[in-house]
């Protein structure tokens, strides 16, 4: 480890849930790229960021160098004192001086960071970042759970006005229902490694894609509601899955009920890198989600060249309005049954082009700038 002489200022990331960590190497990467922002955009201060993750595996390693850390602490969310505590000791250890804290949650993230504060006696400013859909009244009614996290997060976000949010509708339904000041609140997209998907033949199969954790809160039996549909339209399609979840052989049960099973080709969990090839079996990909913030895989299908039908929510709202026409539709069961044929038969004609891709890259390129611009903006302000 490298040890500091003198006092360093520092950003630091609480995630006492180990996400960063089990996320592996292209979580890890896109921090060290905030990071490597941060240094590019404070010339005058050199500010590092340091991430304080959790995690049970032997094998995992400190990464140092002169503008990034990741310290990793053997200790998970249950007990929020002894992280928050572990934190100020490093803190302490490598005579860090925390100008800000940045927090992936409203829960568990955000209280660790206020402990941090009170053990500390400092009023160091926190950036909370949101992720879920949390003012959508139907993230709200997907379980009891998110109904209590509902709650706790009114109380937290009431103490706190910075916050990152990943799509402008997202944004809106964060004003209107926790009343938080828009201005206060940056949007920030959590980047893609559009490196590794390239953008396919027009050519695409009579297939359906669905990618993505099989959990109900995911929409995976309107999703067998719309196979038994479009089965009596389209007798050759075929299904691929990638992923998997509690609901996963009850899932597949159910679609082996409404299709053949030799129409279903179901991959498992595969990692990013394989994504990537995944695309050029999938004719039209599929969301069922109630709720989705963002939807990073239909950016991705789109970046692809793979056409997107999905139920209307902030991450899909979004991207019908920066898409090509017809590559985007919204999905509704609710409509006859002729009228989902109509849109099933020309997602699979649309031929998607790269004008989405070359604006997506540009755009996607400056998440990392736009977040870190907010890190120093708060700190400069926060001064004041």
């Amino acid at each position: 480890m490298i040890k500091n002489n003198t006092n360093t200022d520092v950003v630091i990331c609480l995630d006492p849930k180990g996400i960063i960590i089990s996320g592996g190497d292209e979580v890890i990467t896109r921090q060290s790229n905030y990071a490597r922002e941060l240094q590019n955009l404070d010339l005058d201060r050199r500010i590092k960021f340091v991430v304080f993750s959790t995690s049970d595996s032997v094998n995992c390693i400190e990464k140092e160098s002169h503008f990034f850390s990741i310290h990793i602490i053997s200790t998970k969310s249950t007990n929020l004192y002894r992280f928050a505590n572990a934190v100020r000791k490093l803190v302490v250890e490598n005579d860090y001086n925390t100008k800000l804290i940045v927090v992936g949650d409203p829960w568990e993230s955000y209280w660790s960071a206020l402990i941090f504060n009170r053990i500390t006696s400092t009023a160091t400013p926190i950036q909370i970042g949101i992720h879920a859909d949390i003012g959508d009244k139907k993230w709200r009614r997907i379980s009891i759970r998110n109904q209590i996290k509902f709650i706790f997060a009114k109380l937290t976000l009431s103490n706190s006005s910075l916050v990152r949010s990943v799509s402008r509708n997202q944004t809106l339904k964060l004003v209107n229902c926790f009343g938080l000041d828009q201005n206060r609140i940056t949007v920030a997209p959590i980047p893609i490694d559009t490196q590794r998907i390239s953008f396919k033949s027009p050519q695409r199969p009579v297939t359906i894609g669905f990618i993505g954790r099989i959990h109900t809160d995911r929409g995976i039996w309107n999703f067998v509601e719309l196979i038994r549909i479009l089965k009596s339209g389209y007798k050759d399609f075929s299904i691929v899955i990638a992923g998997d979840g509690p609901d996963r052989d009850k899932f597949l049960h159910q679609l082996e009920m409404v299709i053949s099973k030799n129409q279903i080709k179901y991959l498992g969990q595969i990692s990013q890198d394989k994504l990537g090839d995944l695309w050029k079996s999938i004719g039209v990909l599929v969301s069922m989600a109630p709720v989705e913030s963002y939807g990073r895989v239909l950016r991705e299908s789109l970046l692809a060249g793979v056409p997107v039908w999905a139920i209307a929510s902030s991450g899909v709202l979004d991207l019908l309005e920066n898409a090509e026409p017809g590559t985007v539709k919204i999905l509704e069961l609710e409509v006859d049954e002729s009228g989902l044929y109509k849109d099933f038969d020309s997602l699979l004609k649309v031929k998607v082009g790269p004008k989405f891709r070359y604006t997506f890259i540009k755009e996607n390129n400056s998440y990392a700038e736009i977040l870190v611009k907010s890190w120093i903006d708060t700190i400069e302000n926060f001064k004041k």
